[in-house]
């Protein structure tokens, strides 16, 4: 292999990175929950900022940040929530490789079911669109995909029962109640991902005390995700995320390991949380 391709290489794996970092914290998965407005742990104006790093040859790359957004907002008369998330790579590294990723969702207010969901990746000059519209009347998702350097792609899915998109099941996944789950116990769940609907599981092992790099410290519910194969990782469980054990159920870390190395989002900051953050250890 030529120094050309090992840098092409190297860049694609990072720009990689910053989709699976995506697709980890958009994946915090589980068996959607139909959960009532009451029962929401978030509130609008919450924001969430995750660090993004990148483990090569035993050298840990800071290489961008990834937030996430709560807001509603209102559409004929109707009031939705509107789920934003955010994933860039710091300016120096820019020089070598360029990337902004964007995902937004909107769901029902009253039990969280997905309306609307578009994901837009943007690695240096390649570019990608995923835009998938619900339709509970039909029980049908009409998507439209469009590639670099290929036409405009359009599609009918069925719409499977508790089926959401990446963003909203991440909020839907917050409403589940961790305390019930037994250490070892699987929950299977569908997802929509890459215009088909995917049957997935996560396995709970208990609580883990997690530290970010700033030094504080959680109490947290630690989860085992199957992971779906690809370029960038194996098959098997290899995600783990770790949720605050309090009634926020923030994600503070999610790692993993790919066939390259391995990858993490450690939170960073959070703002305007619904609950007191009583899983803090001080």
């Amino acid at each position: 292999m030529t120094k050309t391709q090992r840098k092409s290489n190297h860049h694609g794996r990072v720009a990689g990175i910053f989709s699976l970092l995506f697709f980890a914290l958009v994946f915090l998965l589980a068996k959607p929950v139909a959960a009532q407005k009451s029962d929401d742990v978030f509130l609008p104006g919450e924001k969430l900022t995750y660090g993004a790093y990148y483990n090569w040859h035993f050298l840990w790359v800071n290489a961008g940040e990834v937030t996430f957004g709560v807001d509603t907002l209102t559409q004929d008369g109707t009031e939705k929530w509107r789920f934003l998330a955010i994933g860039q790579s710091y300016k120096a590294y820019d020089i070598f490789y360029s990337v902004r990723d964007t995902f937004l969702s909107r769901a029902a207010y009253h039990n969280l079911q997905a309306d609307y969901f578009v994901r837009k990746v943007n690695h240096a000059k390649s570019s990608t669109l995923h835009e998938y519209s619900f339709d509970p009347g039909t029980m049908q998702i009409y998507s439209r995909v469009k590639r670099e350097k290929e036409g405009l792609f359009r599609d009918t899915l069925a719409w499977k029962p508790s089926t959401a998109d990446m963003l909203s099941t991440v909020y839907q996944f917050r409403n589940y109640d961790f305390d019930r789950l037994r250490n070892g116990e699987e929950v299977n769940f569908s997802m929509l991902v890459d215009n088909k609907t995917e049957d997935l599981y996560f396995r709970y092992l208990g609580q883990d005390v997690v530290k970010t790099r700033e030094g504080r410290k959680f109490r947290c519910h630690h989860v085992l995700i199957a992971l779906l194969g690809g370029d960038f990782f194996p098959d098997g469980e290899h995600m783990n995320v770790w949720f605050t054990a309090d009634k926020n159920h923030i994600p503070v870390k999610v790692e993993t390991e790919i066939l390259v190395g391995s990858v993490s989002a450690i939170l960073t900051d959070l703002k305007h949380l619904k609950y007191p953050l009583t899983s803090e250890i001080h």
